[in-house]
């Protein structure tokens, strides 16, 4: 007893969680004030080496911080006022859910008694929160705080890790209490898991005796940084790589045996599927779909192996021949050494010659779309990812919200260094606060962010942070004049369903008339509007070359001339 209190210190239960958080590697606090974090605010600003970094809406700090975590790897920090604030975070929260983003979101609360009072701007927020967090905790007791914090950072951390929420009562922020420290190396869980010897010679013979095999791979790669062994396994194996769940690059996008991201239909993922003998699934968040089928996307002719850090999601999809609890990392690894020798060398060439002919195949196909009709205005889609793909610095950051061409981009672009790359396709208006949570993490690189001014426009508050912190980021916003998505399906909907919509109809659900160029000077950032496409390229680079933030408004055209012929292959 002795001990425990001659190892206690008196502080704040404030200063209580910025001091476990700076032991747990923060350094960056993204938030907006409001009198519920007024305590929490006040003891941040006495942390040295931690900095906070104030946004103007709720949203932006969530999607900055998301970007700062996927950058870094760290722990990023948002603090916000109240459920209503709270409420504000829930599109970017969802993001870093589906990212698996270590965010700790802390919200203070009013003091008035939650169970019987009518609290100001407060409703308990756990069910809110519940299904996009790996856990949310409500600070009852002071006591609790130290305990709870350990929680959530624990909670927060891979391999099932993800953003987490704590709220505590402006009241507890304030109460000073002893305080014995909790080293953050006591919640590190060790992921060097390695499969059995057993289950890498069964999974490697296989692999070795399928005519198509195919890898398809979620972010876990990127997390553990396995992009190399991935790589070697597949030239090794001489496999297609199909990707899901792109968050982070995955794999190289200009090696011969990059396939993309597999599109999330019942029948897109049944077809890749049924493409394969073998299918070595690595990671989980790979079977997602937004429409039904009766028919079940995996069939009985498809053995399929998974290699997951997550024990619940393994033969979570399907059944499976072979499910291995590993690190990817070493798993990988050790399927390489196994399978290595097991595959003739004639099988082998064969088989890499008819994928590098199927790459090539896509590639002159892609380069046609980027350059039919270059030179027409409205700017074409092709010519426009044409141009952005010549301007980008070989050793930049992409950035990509363009939801309309999901999983275009990395058809297009050469990436081929992790972290070079994060993207996402879930709630809009992550884009513009993610490149500058991105940019936060990366300042000798330069960060280019490509967003669609309908999902810009969900998040434009960012612009102001950019200005205020002179973040350097270069942000292009592709301005059809709209949603275009939407423009297409509300038309194929007409064509199925009577009465067709026309133009007029689809006006009434759209945005238009608005100058991103201009808007960004409002904010006080340099900001340029391009309608030729030969100026792309030189705009991008004298943009870039500024070395702070700036906008960059391509005018396309209102729908995707030049990439619809890409999205519809990447349907199939």
């Amino acid at each position: 007893m002795s001990n425990s209190i001659e190892a206690s210190v008196e502080m704040s239960c404030s200063k209580i969680i910025w001091t476990m958080l700076r032991d747990e590697g923060v350094d960056c606090v993204f938030g907006v004030s409001g009198m519920t974090n007024v305590a929490l605010l006040h003891a941040l600003a006495d942390m040295p080496g931690m900095k906070f970094v104030h946004a103007a809406h709720e949203s932006v700090a969530m999607g900055m911080a998301d970007g700062y975590s996927r950058a870094t790897g760290k722990l990023a920090v948002v603090v916000v006022h109240d459920t209503a604030g709270l409420s504000n975070t829930m599109g970017n929260l969802h993001n870093a859910y589906a990212a698996g983003s270590r965010v700790l979101v802390i919200a203070g609360q009013s003091d008035a008694p939650l169970e019987w009072s009518e609290r100001y701007m407060d409703v308990d927020f756990r069910p809110m929160v519940s299904q996009t967090t790996k856990g949310c905790w409500m600070i009852t007791d002071a006591h609790e705080v130290a305990l709870t914090v350990n929680r959530a950072l624990k909670a927060s951390r891979p391999p099932t890790g993800g953003p987490v929420v704590i709220a505590l009562s402006s009241g507890i922020q304030a109460q000073v209490i002893p305080y014995r420290s909790m080293p953050a190396q006591g919640r590190h869980v060790a992921m060097d898991i390695s499969p059995s010897v057993e289950s890498i010679t069964s999974a490697a013979q296989l692999l070795a005796n399928a005519d198509n095999p195919i890898i398809f791979c979620s972010r876990i790669v990127a997390d553990v940084n396995a992009m190399d062994e991935l790589v070697t396994f597949a030239e090794s194996l001489a496999a297609p790589v199909y990707t899901g769940n792109e968050s982070k690059l995955i794999f190289p996008t200009n090696h011969p045996l990059y396939r993309g991201l597999a599109f999330q239909t019942t029948d897109a993922l049944r077809k890749l599927v049924a493409s394969a003998d073998v299918l070595l699934m690595v990671g989980s968040g790979l079977i997602k779909y937004g429409d039904s089928s009766a028919q079940p996307i995996f069939s009985a002719a498809t053995k399929v192996i998974q290699i997951d850090l997550d024990s619940e999601a393994l033969s979570g999809y399907c059944s499976t021949e072979l499910a291995l609890l590993a690190n990817p990392k070493q798993a990988l690894r050790a399927l390489d050494e196994a399978v290595s020798g097991q595959i003739s060398q004639g099988k082998h060439s064969v088989r890499m010659e008819r994928l590098n002919s199927e790459y090539q195949q896509r590639k002159t196909f892609v380069d046609e779309c980027l350059n039919e009709d270059f030179e027409a205005v409205p700017i074409r889609w092709g010519a426009a990812f044409r141009e952005i793909a010549a301007a980008i610095p070989e050793d930049s950051v992409v950035v990509d919200e363009l939801a309309s061409f999901y999983g275009q981009l990395s058809k297009v672009l050469e990436l081929s260094k992790p972290g070079s790359y994060f993207n996402t396709c879930e709630s809009l208006g992550w884009g513009l606060p993610a490149t500058l949570g991105i940019a936060l993490a990366n300042p000798q690189k330069p960060v280019i962010g490509l967003i669609g001014d309908g999902a810009a426009l969900f998040a434009i508050q960012a612009l102001w942070t950019a200005a205020q912190y002179q973040i350097p980021a270069v942000m292009v916003i592709l301005n059809n004049s709209g949603y275009g998505c939407m423009r297409e399906m509300f038309t194929q909907y007409g064509q199925a369903v009577a009465p067709a919509m026309d133009a007029a109809d689809c006006a009434n659900y759209d945005i238009s008339g608005l100058n991103y160029s201009n808007l960004a000077s409002q904010f006080g950032i340099e900001g340029r509007r391009v309608t030729d496409p030969k100026q792309i390229k030189s705009v991008m680079q004298e943009m870039i070359g500024l070395k702070k933030p700036a906008v960059v408004e391509l005018m396309v055209c209102p729908y995707g001339s030049g990439m619809n012929e890409m999205r519809a292959a990447f349907f199939q």
